[in-house]
């Protein structure tokens, strides 16, 4: 059995990509009028655009049999046992996680540990995760 559960993307996280595209185009504009200050600009704010928009286009979270895989990117993968989840919490964070949304979902795993996830079908992502582990608490 194999699900993949898309990232919820923020409206304001879809308005800064597009603010990053207009301000890349126009730092080409500027560098091809002007110096090498701005092929440097160029050349971060597109590394910048492409994590971005990497992030926007590859952040989901797939369940294979009885694992759970999580991706960011390709700055951030957890593989990540669903028998070892034990309890599962609703949060509205901006902490560092693979989430692309406020509203996230936080797996606790081990007895201290917690990735924050924000599947754009999160009640669908949680029965998922609970027929392959009835024994997560949900609070």
């Amino acid at each position: 059995m194999i699900k993949v559960y898309k990232s919820k993307v923020a409206k304001w996280y879809i308005w800064f990509c597009i603010g990053m595209t207009i301000a890349f185009i126009g730092s080409i504009y500027l560098c091809y009028m002007s110096t090498w200050v701005l092929l440097i600009d160029i050349t971060f704010v597109g590394i910048c655009l492409f994590m971005m928009y990497d992030m926007l286009l590859h952040t989901d979270y797939t369940v294979i049999g009885d694992k759970l895989h999580i991706r960011c990117g390709f700055l951030f993968r957890m593989d990540l046992p669903i028998s070892k989840i034990s309890e599962i919490t609703h949060k509205s964070t901006i902490l560092s996680s693979p989430a692309l949304s406020a509203k996230r979902i936080g797996l606790k795993y081990g007895k201290t540990n917690w990735v924050y996830v924000s599947p754009l079908y999160q009640e669908e992502f949680i029965s998922t995760l609970r027929s392959i582990n009835p024994e997560i608490k949900i609070s």
